[in-house]
């Protein structure tokens, strides 16, 4: 985990680092840094020189050479690239990679992004550098030129959302259709005000902008005005403090009570992920209001949390598992069909071939949704009329 370390403090410099470059920042010699780096420094240098040297080393990302030497296309270890980890869905998925992984006898290390395109830059350098033998990228990168310019020597599997990658190995979601699926439902429980709340709505995640599009799509269709019906809540649009906001919890319950102490006229909330709607529920629950009696709350993905008996979030199954177990599947035997045939029988029998699998999303209902407040009020009145 020595490189998702390095990405997790956002410490490598983009330039490769040398000894020299250690030993100037530490004020020793670039010597005294050799040895102390390779393990013979214990006996000639201070405990103090030591532990400032290889605190250097690590604040600048320093590789020794010897290690990637070491490393190379034979080594069975893999790379995911996500998001973010405070969406249970990339959680769930890279633990199913995990798990195959292992058991198809391979590693596989987990970098994240935290949508950050500096901290892209920074894990994609590593990447290509290093002689990983594969990579996924979970989501689509928020630096649209870097994921257009990067070149690999290596398998990559993308896990995206529908038609955004052409010519690549990719797993898809129809993140519109998930949008006009829960649309569907909503209507049917007569709910005619809908609030989306969801991450960054101005990012290049195309999946949260096309599942508000579903949204008001299903609302179009039956005759309602789309924009009237379904409006959009996210941080920017909210003005949320960005050290508060994120894509989980904590987005989803301090948009949830701006929405309730105002007041909005709205009966339904449908949130980009799971753990958002765990925020809306708690934000329900703390304003005294109930669900689904007042409010009803849809998430997305399906996560373990949705399934909780003190949650039972209605939710739209998105088979994160599934789609990393596959994707696990699908590199490996990339991999190892690479490693089996001669450079020779590539260039002649192999197919130009791209892999290409769409999951259809499906609607998981529990008892966080019902009838919208206004029809329960008209069913209870006609019963004790």
């Amino acid at each position: 985990m020595h490189f998702a370390a390095l990405a997790e403090r956002g410490a490598l410099y983009m330039k490769k680092v040398t000894v020299k470059d250690i030993a100037v920042k530490a004020n020793v010699s670039p010597t005294t840094v050799s040895l102390i780096l390779n393990g013979h420094g214990n006996a000639k240098f201070s405990e103090e020189t030591c532990t400032r040297v290889l605190d250097v080393s690590r604040e600048l990302g320093y590789i020794p050479r010897r290690t990637m030497q070491s490393m190379n296309y034979e080594n069975r270890v893999l790379v995911a690239i996500a998001p973010t980890l405070s969406n249970t869905y990339y959680v769930n998925m890279i633990d199913a990679m995990q798990s195959r992984a292992k058991e198809l006898g391979y590693s596989l290390l987990m970098f994240n992004t935290f949508r950050e395109k500096q901290q892209e830059n920074r894990i994609m350098q590593i990447c290509r550098e290093s002689p990983f033998a594969g990579v996924f990228l979970l989501y689509p990168l928020e630096d649209v030129a870097l994921q257009q310019q990067t070149e690999w020597n290596k398998p990559v599997i993308r896990i995206i959302d529908k038609g955004i990658q052409k010519n690549a190995d990719v797993l898809e979601l129809d993140s519109f259709q998930i949008g006009t699926i829960i649309g569907e439902y909503l209507i049917e429980l007569g709910h005619k005000k809908v609030a989306f709340i969801s991450a960054n709505l101005e990012s290049k995640q195309v999946a949260r902008i096309r599942r508000l599009e579903g949204l008001r799509e299903a609302y179009h269709a039956h005759g309602f005005d789309p924009v009237a019906s379904v409006t959009p809540y996210s941080p920017e649009l909210e003005n949320l403090d960005r050290k508060i906001a994120s894509e989980g919890y904590d987005l989803g319950y301090f948009i949830a009570q701006r929405l309730l102490e105002r007041n909005e006229n709205v009966t339904a909330f449908v949130t980009a992920n799971d753990m958002i709607s765990v925020g809306v529920l708690d934000a329900i629950a703390d304003a005294g209001k109930k669900v689904p009696g007042d409010y009803s709350v849809c998430g997305c993905d399906n996560t373990s949390v949705s399934k909780y008996r003190g949650i039972s979030l209605t939710t739209v199954e998105s088979y994160a598992a599934q789609t990393g177990r596959e994707a696990l599947n699908i590199m490996v035997r990339r991999i190892e069909s690479s490693r089996a045939e001669s450079v020779h029988d590539r260039k002649e029998q192999a197919p130009n071939e791209v892999m290409r699998i769409e999951y259809i999303p499906k609607l998981v209902i529990r008892k966080s949704t019902g009838p919208n407040r206004e029809k329960n009020a008209a069913v209870k009145d006609s019963v004790q009329k």
